[in-house]
């Protein structure tokens, strides 16, 4: 019976261990859930006095960032315009009201700005933002702009107002910048009418401490891509500029100083992975310059103007220098070279002309006079068989398209090997000992005219009427069967005398 009660007890505190743990369990989590809803209750009492400090700050920061949207219009256009010209040596005029915006960063911004250089309309903006400093909005005297943005720029610029470019850059202020965005470049002759127009990517004027000036663009000239980098070290008179065209494959480095009173500089020049380095020296208003071997050397007059150079080269490719889409060709279409101001000798020398491989080699003498470009002179010699002299060839330009117009004298050395080279038929075959013609090339459509031709110093009907003929096909010139051709008839002809 004794150990019956022993059993009972046992079994009954097993019962109320068990029934305190649970009830400790549930315990545990009626005070948690107590605690967690003191939790927040007392988050949401914090979580409203910061929801309500923050909204406090967000309102004042935004109630100051927009007090410039405020200020007089009238007064603001003309501080604005006012410090841009202090500070930037730019002077601008808003052609229309200008407005505030907070965002990206605070700025005014005009969809109408001209841009003057020396009192005249020089370009003209689009799209104006000028970008501000934070420190100071609570009164507009304070203002102090920090940069400068033009997106939609249309630039009208002659030689004599290019300068405007040059002063913006050299302007003594620092940590100035200004972009141009998206913008039109065009280049007017002296009677405003436009040359060329080069599509401006990128403009960026950059003005640094210790002096140092810089220039970044991106921009198009005839259609062509180019990156320009130029840096103006002014304590140390130095000028650092590098140009890079991928389709062109070329890249133009140059370093120069302008101590004691002159300027001293290198061009690292590198076309189609040939390098090549040319030095120059200008002083007393005279360019003088020449390549490490020698092979290109000159001077330039600089007022007045007068370009002498002499140009050596090893190959020439004729039809890669003339295709339509060449530096050269525009070049020569936007007439650039025929300014009344531009005069100069150009003698050039070539060992080779690539496709034309029977030729010596070529001597020229090219004349820029007043306007008017002229090959005064071209002598080589044709598989030593025949002296080519072409004399007095004048380049002319007629509606965009390219001719040139001069004389031939063809002198007779060897006139069998020259029978043996285009294969003249032995009947044919009358030996002559000069040729003298007229002609005029089209360079666009290929073709050649020729006139007053003469054989030994006379002429000849059935010559004549052949050339006509041959005038009014308009066969490319470079066709060497057309060429071959056109020589055996010629024979023929002649030997019927």
């Amino acid at each position: 019976m004794q150990k019956k009660n022993i059993f009972f007890k046992k079994i009954n505190n097993l019962v109320l261990s068990i029934s305190k743990r649970i009830e400790s369990f549930f315990d545990f989590f009626r005070q948690l859930i107590r605690h967690r809803k003191n939790f927040f209750k007392s988050f949401k009492t914090v979580d409203k006095k910061i929801f309500i400090s923050v909204a406090v700050i967000f309102i004042t920061v935004i109630s100051y960032f927009l007090i410039p949207a405020f200020y007089d219009e009238n007064k603001i256009k003309a501080k604005l315009e006012n410090q841009i010209l202090e500070r930037y040596n730019l002077q601008v005029k808003f052609d229309q009201s200008i407005n505030y915006s907070l965002l990206p960063k605070p700025h005014f911004f005009s969809k109408s700005t001209k841009i003057k250089y020396k009192l005249n309309n020089i370009a003209n903006s689009n799209n104006t933002k000028i970008f501000l400093s934070i420190n100071n909005f609570f009164s507009s005297e304070k203002l102090e702009i920090k940069n400068l943005v033009f997106k939609k720029t249309e630039f009208k610029v002659k030689s004599s107002n290019f300068k405007f470019f040059i002063d913006l850059l050299n302007y003594k202020k620092r940590n100035q910048n200004i972009k141009f965005l998206n913008s039109k470049f065009f280049y007017l002759d002296q009677t405003d009418e436009v040359v060329f127009l080069n599509n401006l990517k990128e403009l960026n004027y950059e003005h640094q401490e210790n002096f140092l000036k810089k220039i970044t663009s991106k921009f198009e000239i005839f259609n062509i891509p180019i990156n320009l980098v130029a840096e103006h070290n002014v304590p140390e008179k130095k000028f650092f500029t590098e140009i890079k065209s991928h389709p062109l494959r070329l890249k133009i480095k140059n370093n120069s100083n302008y101590k004691d009173k002159k300027l001293n500089g290198e061009l690292d020049v590198n076309i189609i992975n040939n390098n090549r380095k040319i030095n120059y020296i200008l002083k007393d208003k005279y360019l003088s310059f020449q390549t490490n071997d020698n092979k290109f050397r000159g001077g330039i007059n600089i007022k007045p103007f007068f370009l002498t150079s002499n140009l050596n080269f090893y190959q020439i490719d004729l039809k890669k220098i003339f295709q339509d889409n060449s530096i050269l060709t525009n070049l020569l279409k936007s007439e650039v070279l025929n300014n009344e101001n531009l005069n100069g000798v150009i003698r050039v020398n070539t060992k080779n002309i690539k496709g034309l491989n029977f030729l010596s080699e070529t001597e020229s003498k090219i004349i820029l006079e007043e306007g008017s470009i002229y090959l005064q002179s071209l002598k080589t010699t044709f598989k030593n068989a025949v002296i080519v002299d072409l004399k007095d060839t004048q380049l002319i330009l007629d509606d965009n398209r390219i001719k040139f117009a001069g004389f031939v004298t063809l002198d007779f050395i060897n006139i069998k090997k020259f029978f043996e080279h285009y294969q003249i038929n032995i009947k044919d075959r009358k030996y002559i000992s000069k040729i003298n013609l007229g002609f005029l090339f089209h360079l666009d459509e290929k073709f050649i005219e020729i006139d007053n031709l003469k054989v030994d110093g006379n002429s000849n009907e059935n010559l004549n009427q052949f050339f006509d003929n041959l005038n009014s096909k308009r066969d490319n010139v470079f066709n060497k069967i057309v060429l071959r051709n056109s020589v055996k008839d010629f024979f023929r002809i002649i030997s019927m005398d």
